[in-house]
C-alpha cells in the first residue's frame, strides 16, 4: 500500500443534528499504479480497514519485526488500533537504521536512497508522521524479488555515504562516516 488515510468528524454534535455528517468513518488504503492513478484496497486489506472510527493520526513501522510494515492508529475517545500486516508475499525487504555521529544521533533529516537495478526508492527520516504520531525510525524498503540493494545516505550535515550490494531481508545499522555496524539489540 502506498497511501493510507484516517479521518473522522471533529464535532460529535454534528452527527446528532446532521445525519449526512457521520462522526465515524472507515480508513482508506490505496496502491499506486505508477501512472498517476491509485487503486483502493478496501476488500483486500481485511475487515479492520472497513471498521468505523474517529481517527486522528497514524504511525508506520515493523512493530512485530517480521519484515513488513504495520500501522498504529490514534483514535479519538477509544484505544489505539494496531493493524498488523501478516500477509506473506514472498517479496524481499531491507530495514535501515541510521546513527549520526557528526549529524544528530537520530539522523533526523537524513535522506536514504535504495537502488535495485534501475529502480530507486527514496525516504527521509522525520521525527513525526501524523497528528500525535511518530513513525519507526528504522526505514523500510520493499525490494520485490531482489536479494540485494545499493544504499546512498545523505546525512543531515549534507555529506553522502554509499554502501553497495546490501543483502535483503535484514535490518542494517549504518553509522555516519563508518558504514554498517552490528545491530545492538535490534531485530
Amino acid at each position: 500500500p502506498d497511501l493510507f488515510i484516517v479521518t473522522g468528524n471533529v464535532y460529535a454534535e454534528l452527527e446528532k443534528h446532521f445525519a449526512k455528517y457521520p462522526l465515524r468513518s472507515q480508513r482508506l488504503l490505496f496502491r499506486n499504479l505508477g501512472n498517476g492513478r491509485f487503486e483502493e484496497l478496501l476488500e483486500e486489506a481485511g475487515p479492520a480497514i472497513a471498521d468505523l472510527h474517529v481517527s486522528r493520526g497514524c504511525a508506520f513501522g515493523d512493530f512485530d519485526n517480521d519484515g513488513d510494515l504495520d500501522i498504529l492508529i490514534v483514535n479519538l475517545n477509544e484505544p489505539p488500533s494496531l493493524l498488523r500486516n501478516d500477509v506473506t508475499s514472498g517479496n524481499h525487504w531491507l530495514k535501515v537504521k541510521l546513527v549520526g555521529t557528526k549529524s544528530n544521533r537520530s539522523a533526523i533529516g537524513a535522506r536514504v536512497v535504495a537502488k535495485v537495478g534501475e529502480a530507486t526508492q527514496t525516504q527521509e527520516l522525520f521525527s513525526q508522521s501524523s497528528f500525535l504520531s511518530c513513525n519507526d525510525f528504522r526505514l523500510h524498503f520493499g525490494l520485490g524479488s531482489a536479494i540485494k540493494s545499493d544504499i546512498r545516505v545523505r546525512w543531515p550535515n549534507g555529506t553522502w555515504q554509499t554502501l553497495a550490494e546490501i543483502p535483503a531481508d535484514r535490518l542494517v545499522t549504518i553509522k555516519e562516516g563508518i558504514g554498517i555496524v552490528p545491530n545492538a539489540g535490534w531485530k
